[in-house]
């Protein structure tokens, strides 16, 4: 059993950080400052235990650290001093604060924090994240820094079996709960943890194994990530991982959904900052065993095809292998709530057409979905406007034309919509409007058998029959994908930006004017997934920020 509380991602991170850039301090940790280890595992592998759910391991480089933080305006920076304030007093001793300061740039290398599962015990089970994690330190001159820390630990004499398998364990010296126990695994290699239970099967694996680092492919998989300095690398056990946040959310995911995720799937990362910018890659992998991936990248018009004024976009390759993937619970996108036969039965109910009969079969290429800013209605009364698009490469231009003529029948004669054909500078485009004029739809066929369905008044204009400007010439868009590779098998794309100055959208919320994830702080961010081979996945994620 993993515990995980509910509120997992910033407390975990944010405890996951505090922990190791405090108590890293603490013993035997002062190591010379050194640039990235993009060819090897993070510090400590070997003594993580092989049922890990999760590894970081985080740069101690201030610089870097210190500019994150000065991100956003005054607003977002004292909302990260009042998040991180509760853990710094909880997880860091004030000798450790005193020890810091007197160390100055002591420390180097990566600090490797692993959440392991386990059962707590009664002493700390209600203490929240920490309770599960596990620090790992190199140790570099450990003679010379052992004797300014001996005033700082004292010997943990309530464990009975101590020196255990010949490593003495001692605490922290500090009131606080839960004590955190400290043991020297080897004059190189120092180990943290408020779980004296996790603290002895890290000793344990240590000494006999096996480890994390046996894990097949991970080392390869480290070696693949960027060779620049980082500020955190990571490895998650995806199949554990996603379970385990399937059964956090309300409602539960069925059993069912769940036991399809079960196959054996891994994935690294690494995140650095760079100006600006927060730039992540990360690979995920899976064994021989387990259904592979489509290595066919065709993500390449939908940013061409799409204009700048573009707020979110959704692209992939090959709209029916990510319906095959997610109607096997392959894919990350198997916690969504919506289930594939309900979305089957809702297109049916409305339309009449069968998705995987009538659509899928020529919708086998390059899919996206964006949604716009909506276009200046002069003369028009500002009403709130969907300004949404959907453009498809077609395998089978007769059979996308068959199903069309099929909707105009429905659109006509279910819903009283008025069905014309018109043209925008030559195109073909046949418009769908409701009674009253309240809404508006078009479609039509751009170069290279791109079938568009536009929905909102005057939408179909800004797309027909290429953009003035496209998506994929503005800035925000090359600053979030700027370094994926092309062709790539789709993005993920919001300018959080723009999307802050458009009023009365039907289909985003609004968002809020200031935070850790507001437009205040982040001008846009991108996720560009890559196939490599038909076991490795590449994703790529740019955060540009303010």
């Amino acid at each position: 059993m993993v515990l995980l509380p509910k509120k997992l991602p910033i407390r975990l991170l944010l405890g996951s950080v505090l922990l190791v850039m405090g108590v890293g301090t603490l013993s035997f940790w002062v190591i010379t400052r050194r640039g990235g280890h993009s060819q090897t595992l993070p510090p400590g592998m070997k003594a993580i235990p092989a049922n890990a759910v999760m590894v970081m391991a985080f740069s101690p480089d201030n610089d870097q650290w210190q500019r994150l933080l000065q991100s956003g305006n005054a607003t977002t920076q004292a909302q990260l001093n009042q998040i991180i304030g509760p853990w710094r007093d909880r997880l860091v001793p004030p000798a450790a604060l005193k020890l810091a300061a007197d160390l100055g740039t002591g420390l180097g290398s990566e600090i490797t924090l692993a959440l392991v599962p386990g059962q707590p015990s009664n002493s700390v089970a209600d203490q929240g994240p920490e309770a599960n994690l596990m620090a790992l330190v190199p140790i570099q001159d450990g003679a010379a820094v052992q004797q300014r820390l001996e005033t700082l630990l004292e010997p943990a004499k309530q464990i009975k079996d101590n020196p255990y398998r010949g490593v003495t364990i001692k605490k922290i010296k500090a009131d606080q709960v839960p004590s955190l126990y400290v043991g020297a695994l080897n004059p190189n290699l120092a180990l943290v943890s408020a779980q004296l239970d996790l603290l002895k099967q890290s000793i344990d694996t240590f000494r006999q194994g096996p480890s994390l680092a046996d894990r097949p492919g991970l080392a390869q998989a480290f070696d693949q990530l960027p060779s620049s300095p980082s500020l955190v690398r990571g490895y998650l056990d995806v199949p554990t991982a996603v379970t385990t946040l399937g059964r956090l959310v309300d409602p539960p995911l069925p059993v069912d959904r769940l036991a399809a995720l079960q196959a054996p799937r891994s994935l690294v990362g690494a995140i650095s900052l760079k100006h600006q910018q927060i730039h992540g890659q990360a690979l995920s992998w899976v064994d021989q065993q387990s259904p592979g991936f489509n290595p066919d990248n065709q993500a390449s018009q939908i940013p061409q095809r799409l204009p700048a004024s573009t707020l979110l976009m959704m692209s992939t390759g090959n709209l029916q292998k990510f319906w095959d993937d997610f109607k096997a619970g392959r894919q990350l996108s198997a916690l969504f709530p919506l289930r594939p036969e309900d979305l089957t039965l809702a297109l049916q109910s409305a339309t009449g057409l069968n998705l995987e009969q009538d659509v899928l079969p020529w919708m086998n290429g390059e899919f996206g979905l964006g949604i716009l800013a909506p276009p200046d209605q002069r003369g028009q009364p500002s009403l709130p406007n969907p300004a949404l698009v959907l453009m498809a490469k077609s395998r089978d231009r007769d059979t996308t034309t068959a199903s069309f003529n099929r909707l105009n029948q429905v659109m006509a004669k279910r819903y009283r919509f008025a069905v014309d054909s018109s043209q925008i500078e030559g195109v073909p485009v046949t418009r769908w409007t409701s009674p009253f004029d309240s809404l508006s739809l078009a479609y039509g066929w751009l170069p290279g058998d791109i079938v568009f369905l536009s929905v909102g008044q005057g939408v179909a204009d800004l797309v027909v029959p290429r953009p003035q400007r496209s998506l994929a010439q503005a800035r925000a868009f090359q600053a979030a994908t700027r370094d994926a590779p092309r062709p790539n098998n789709g993005h993920f794309f919001i300018n959080l930006e723009d999307l802050a100055k458009v009023q009365n959208h039907l289909l985003l919320p609004p968002l809020p004017a200031e935070g850790l994830f507001s437009a205040a702080v982040v001008r846009s961010l991108g996720v560009t997934a890559t196939v490599i081979s038909d076991r490795q996945v590449r994703y790529d994620l740019e955060l540009d920020l303010k």
